[in-house]
C-alpha cells in the first residue's frame, strides 16, 4: 500500500495538468479578449472618418482641421473618449494635434500597421506638402474594470514570471507541509519517548489521515505503550524480587548469628541455611525463567508432544500425591480426543504450565477437594482445557491479578510466580488463559490452545 507515493505522484501530475489547462485557457481567453479590446479600432466603421480627416489635412493642413473641429467637441474628446468620434492626429514628435494624451502602445501599433500593413482600414499615414508626417487612427475604448488592469498585467512578462513563481511556491509549500508536518510530529513523539514520556498520542496529533503516516503514528503509539508496560513491569519485578529476597536473606543472617552465639544449634541452623538457600535458588530460577519469557525474543518450538498423554501423566502423578488428602482428580476427554493431539512445543513449558495449574488447584482448594479437567475441541484448530476445583475460589477483584508476578491471594504460600510463568508459557504457544469463579463454588482456569496436528 504505497499511498504516500501515489499521493505525491497524483498531486504533481494533477498540478501540472491543471497548470497547463489553466495557462492554455487564460492565453486563449486573453487573445480573444485582446482582439475585442484591441488598442486600435480598425475596419470599415472608422475607415470613413480617418479618410475624411486625412483629406482635410492634405487640403488645408493642420489649421483647417482645427478650425473645422468645434471647441465643444474638442473639450468632450480631450481624453479621446465620449462625444462624436474624433481620431487621433499625431505628428512625428508623438504629439496630438488637439493636445490629447496618447497611449504609446496605441501609437506604436498604428506606426507598425502603416509600415507593414499599409492597407489596414481605419489607420492612415499622410505626408503634407510641408514635409510633416501624421498618423491618423482611432483608439478603441479601454475595457471596463478590472479587465483593463488585467490586460496591462498580462502584457507584462515580469508579472507572468512572478505569477508562475507564486503558484509553484504555494503548491510546493502545501506539498512540503503535508509531508514534513507528520514527520515533525513523529520526531517530537519519539523525542518525548527518549526523555521518558510515553503518553505521546501521535495518532491523535496527526489527525484524520489515511496513509502510511497514520499507520506509523498508530505503530508509534503502540510502541510507546508497550515500552511503558515493559518498563513498569521491570520496575515492579525489581521491587517484588528485592522484597522477596529480603526475607530469606534475613533468615540466613539470623541463622548465622545464632550459630555464633549458640554453637550447640549449629546443625539445626545449617539445615535452616540449606533450606533458605534452596528457596533462594528456586526463586532466582523462577525469576530468570519469567524474565526470558517476557523478553519478547521469539522462542523456538523444537519438540512435538502429545497433549492428551501429557495431561494423563500429570493427572496420574498428582492423583498419587493427593491420596493422603482425600482429593480426587478427574480427566474428561472429548470422544474425538482419545487418540491424542500433537502440539509443537518448546521444551517443557507446557508440562510446567499444566503442572502448575493442577498443583495450584490441589493446594488452594483444600483437603478432600474434587478437581475436574475437561478437554474438548472448540474448532478444528483450537483446543479448550478447563481445570476446575470446588474450593473457596478467588475474590472477584483479584481475578485479573492472579497472573501477575509475585501476586499472592489470601496470603497463600509460594513465591507468586507460578501462574505468571503459566500465563507466559500458554501465550508463547499462541494460546490464552483466564480465570473465573464457578457459580457452584470454586475456581476454573480456562485455557485455549491452538492445535495444528491431530493423530488419527
Amino acid at each position: 500500500m504505497r499511498r504516500i507515493f501515489w499521493k505525491i505522484l497524483l498531486s504533481f501530475w494533477l498540478a501540472l495538468l491543471l497548470t497547463g489547462i489553466g495557462t492554455a485557457a487564460i492565453v486563449t481567453l486573453y487573445q480573444d479578449a485582446k482582439a475585442v479590446y484591441s488598442n486600435l479600432e480598425t475596419g470599415d466603421r472608422p475607415n470613413g472618418i480617418t479618410e475624411s480627416i486625412a483629406r482635410t489635412m492634405l487640403s488645408g493642413g493642420k489649421k483647417l482641421l482645427q478650425d473645422i473641429v468645434k471647441p465643444q467637441n474638442l473639450n468632450i474628446n480631450k481624453d479621446g473618449t465620449g462625444g462624436p468620434p474624433l481620431p487621433y492626429v499625431v505628428d512625428q514628435q508623438g504629439k496630438d494635434v488637439f493636445e490629447r494624451t496618447i497611449n504609446p502602445k496605441v501609437l506604436a501599433e498604428a506606426q507598425r500597421l502603416t509600415e507593414h500593413e499599409a492597407n489596414t482600414p481605419g489607420v492612415e499615414k499622410i505626408t503634407l506638402s510641408t514635409g510633416e508626417v501624421y498618423w491618423i487612427f482611432m483608439q478603441r475604448k479601454p475595457p471596463p474594470f478590472p479587465h483593463n488592469i488585467m490586460f496591462e498585467l498580462l502584457d507584462t512578462p515580469v508579472f507572468l514570471f512572478l505569477m508562475i513563481i507564486l503558484t509553484s511556491l504555494l503548491f510546493s509549500s502545501w506539498l512540503a507541509r503535508s509531508v514534513s508536518r507528520p514527520i515533525e510530529t513523529l520526531r517530537d513523539g519519539l523525542k518525548a519517548v527518549s526523555l521518558g514520556n510515553f503518553d505521546i498520542h501521535v495518532s491523535k496529533k496527526l489527525g484524520k489521515r489515511y496513509d502510511e503516516f497514520a499507520e506509523l503514528g498508530r505503530d508509534t503509539d503502540s510502541m510507546a505503550e508497550k515500552l511503558k508496560q515493559s518498563i513498569d513491569a521491570q520496575r515492579r519485578l525489581l521491587h517484588d524480587v528485592s522484597h522477596d529476597l529480603r526475607s530469606p536473606l534475613a533468615r540466613l543472617q539470623l541463622a548465622i548469628g545464632l550459630m555464633r552465639q549458640k554453637p550447640e544449634v549449629t546443625e539445626q541452623m545449617l539445615q535452616r541455611i540449606e533450606q533458605e538457600c534452596h528457596r533462594l535458588d528456586s526463586l532466582v530460577g523462577e525469576v530468570l525463567t519469567l524474565a526470558r519469557m517476557e523478553s519478547g525474543v521469539p522462542q523456538p518450538k523444537e519438540d512435538y508432544i502429545d497433549l492428551i498423554e501429557l495431561l494423563k501423566s500429570l493427572v496420574d502423578d498428582a492423583q498419587f500425591e493427593a491420596k493422603d488428602s482425600g482429593s480426587v482428580i478427574q480427566l474428561q476427554l472429548d470422544n474425538t480426543l482419545h487418540e491424542g493431539i500433537i502440539i509443537q512445543s518448546r521444551g517443557e513449558l507446557l508440562l510446567r504450565a499444566f503442572d502448575n495449574l493442577i498443583r495450584n488447584a490441589l493446594q488452594h482448594a483444600g483437603r478432600g477437594c474434587h478437581i475436574e479437567i475437561e478437554v474438548h475441541q472448540e474448532s478444528d484448530d483450537m483446543l479448550v482445557i478447563e481445570i476446575a476445583d470446588n474450593g473457596p475460589g478467588v475474590a472477584d477483584n483479584n481475578l485479573g491479578s492472579i497472573f501477575e508476578p509475585f501476586f499472592r491471594s489470601n496470603n497463600n504460600p509460594g513465591d507468586g510466580l507460578g501462574l505468571a510463568i503459566t500465563k507466559r508459557a500458554i501465550e508463547v504457544h499462541g494460546g490464552t488463559i483466564s480465570a473465573y469463579n464457578r457459580p457452584t463454588g470454586g475456581l476454573c482456569m480456562h485455557v485455549r490452545l491452538p492445535c495444528t496436528v491431530q493423530l488419527d
